[in-house]
């Protein structure tokens, strides 16, 4: 996997500030977190096999992230970078288990070519490859052409959204935005019609993840909804990258696309009854008793 990691700064609160007032909120907790290590650690609670490339400042934070992720048991390149560890702000609204994040990227930008060419062993040919969009588009398109040249399964997560060049969506296996992404790459709001707009661009198939509503699947031979499974959220931070790292272990051992699916939206469901990112990923044991007593 390669991808962002952050310091993730949480503040719950029974509802949001409004413009020019003063809200109290109720707690405060700080994590590691990223959409890229979140998901690299997702998949490695789950046994998944998992190498993972990141970049982190030479500060404090980042001393930090390499130390945690170390114990975690995590294999991983992470360079250091004269800019500074990313950071995230999150305002969570506890009524709702909603959230609002802002992301200072630092460095998480500075992935050069160079530097995923140094690791050149960890892209393995004929294995996964997932990434996000929390790095450069320069990176994230050097991935994908990597990944080709690997004839790795590629799965992207275009989150947050950023423009790349159409020319790299025919190497995409899996591309799995959220509804907000899925119409900012297509500026289509109905979310089959946009689908197939990105099947029509080069995309092999399509996951998009709809929160409480479930996920969609689609490719040029088949389409189908895939059921939530209803809980009560308290944060819904990591949610999709719960799913993800769920998604593309099941994938590694040779699963089916809905059957993948369906444990990753098993996955996120416990990742969003808890607080954090990290913290909140649910490990292996858990979800097989959870397959076993459905609740």
């Amino acid at each position: 996997m390669v991808g962002s990691i952050a310091i993730d700064n949480t503040i719950y609160t029974s509802s949001l500030p409004q413009a020019g007032t003063t809200t109290l909120a109720n707690s405060y907790i700080t994590n590691i977190g990223g959409k890229g290590a979140n998901q690299a650690c997702a998949a490695l609670f789950l046994n998944g096999n998992v190498s993972f490339i990141g970049a982190v400042g030479k500060d404090q934070n980042g001393q930090n992230v390499k130390k945690r992720l170390s114990e975690l048991g995590l294999n991983y390149y992470i360079k250091e970078s004269e800019e500074p560890t990313g950071v995230a702000f999150i305002i969570l609204e506890e009524t709702s288990g909603e959230n609002r994040l802002l992301i200072v990227q630092g460095a998480n930008l500075d992935i050069q070519k160079e530097d995923l060419d140094n690791c050149d062993d960890l892209f393995v040919d004929n294995g996964i490859l997932l990434t996000q969009f929390e790095t450069s588009i320069s990176c994230i398109e050097h991935v994908i052409k990597k990944a080709h040249e690997h004839n790795m399964l590629l799965v992207v997560n275009p989150a947050p959204y950023k423009e790349i060049d159409e020319k790299y969506f025919k190497y995409i296996d899996y591309l799995v935005p959220n509804e907000h992404e899925l119409e900012q790459l297509t500026n289509i709001f109905n979310i089959e019609e946009a689908s197939k707009s990105l099947l029509n661009k080069g995309v092999k198939n399509v996951i998009v993840t709809l929160g409480e509503k479930g996920s969609f699947f689609i490719n040029k031979e088949e389409s189908f909804y895939v059921a939530p499974h209803k809980v009560k959220a308290i944060d819904t931070t990591a949610a999709g990258d719960s799913y993800l790292g769920a998604l593309v272990t099941m994938l590694s051992e040779g699963k089916d696309i809905k059957e993948a699916m369906e444990f990753a939206s098993l996955a996120s469901s416990i990742t969003v009854t808890r607080k954090g990112a990290i913290q909140s990923l649910p490990k292996i044991n858990e979800l097989k008793q959870k397959q076993k007593s459905p609740s």
